[in-house]
């Protein structure tokens, strides 16, 4: 289960909404998992690259405008997480395969989603805040 939960609020209303939202998407998709079709796999794949240009846009947009010092380490887990998203469509794409196992591809999410949010994110939001307060 993937799930947003208070301890991951990194104090910035829009960014929080955003995070609920994709923690809710990712959820959604671990819900039955064991029946998810390779559509399905193909649906999320498509959903977090839109997802993810729009949210990381905004990030790094709050970055530059706040003269966030962390910008270029920060972007460049945004990107990594763009090129391995790709990999995996592109992986799931192919012809005269199965496609992607949906665990594989929860894991990784899940895991990416964690890590990123309760570490990256609230110290963004943290320098964000200061600059504000």
């Amino acid at each position: 289960m993937i799930a947003w939960t208070p301890s991951l609020s990194v104090g910035v209303e829009e960014i929080d909404a955003q995070h609920k939202e994709l923690f809710r998407r990712a959820d959604a998709f671990l819900t039955g998992l064991e029946t998810r079709s390779r559509q399905d796999v193909a649906v999320l794949l498509s959903y977090l690259r839109r997802y993810a240009v729009m949210h990381f846009g905004e990030e790094e947009s709050r970055m530059r405008e706040s003269g966030y010092p962390a910008y270029r380490e920060h972007k460049a887990q945004h990107d990594k997480f763009l090129r391995d998203l790709e990999a995996l469509t592109v992986e799931h794409a192919r012809r005269r395969r199965p496609g992607l196992e949906p665990m594989r591809v929860a894991s990784w999410l899940g895991r990416w989603l964690m890590e990123h949010v309760s570490s990256s994110d609230v110290r963004l939001a943290q320098f964000v805040i200061s600059r504000t307060a």
